[in-house]
């Protein structure tokens, strides 16, 4: 008896992925076209160790456009002093992440990283604050978040940076 289900990934419309069905996925391919940090920000999206994943074009296009969105972002924010709504969803999100990595619940983090992400960009959010949301990425999306982490004039790589911690009074009641 099997103790879980290893997940298979199919193309689009369910069917399993083969070279002689001719529709697979190459990740040379995905990585040209919509850049490997996108591949997998959507396949996290996806991970479900008792699940198998549907390739989807839809998918991996709205997981480029918010990763396009996190770029905007950066060039054009005025920080300032973060929001206490901003406060509260970033210190529940690096709660609730830290936990989700720990359990291998990639799929959780991605949904929260964009619950974070439509908060810090819906209020005023300071550059410290961006700072840890490109730390809670980074495990999923390491070269794009390096690349921004350098643009905000840290010195040092992000993933040598200290893993963010919540305060606890900031946490949601």
């Amino acid at each position: 008896k099997k103790l879980f289900h290893q997940g298979m990934l199919h193309a689009e419309g369910g069917e399993r992925m083969s070279k002689s069905k001719g529709n697979i996925v190459l990740p040379e391919t995905v990585s040209d076209k919509y850049g490997i940090d996108t591949a997998r920000f959507f396949l996290c999206g996806l991970a479900s160790p008792d699940k198998d994943i549907d390739w989807s074009e839809n998918g991996i296009v709205g997981s480029l456009r918010f990763v396009n969105k996190i770029f905007d972002y950066s060039r054009k924010v005025k920080f300032g002093k973060s929001s206490d709504k901003v406060q509260e969803k970033l210190n529940g999100t690096i709660k609730n992440i830290t936990n989700y990595f720990e359990t291998f619940d990639y799929r959780k983090a991605t949904i929260e990283l964009r619950e974070l992400f439509e908060v810090m960009v819906n209020n005023k959010t300071s550059k410290d604050d961006f700072g840890k949301f490109l730390k809670l990425l980074n495990p999923i999306c390491p070269h794009i978040t390096e690349e921004l982490w350098e643009k905000i004039n840290e010195k040092v790589f992000i993933s040598t940076a200290e893993w963010p911690k919540y305060d606890e009074r900031l946490l949601s009641k």
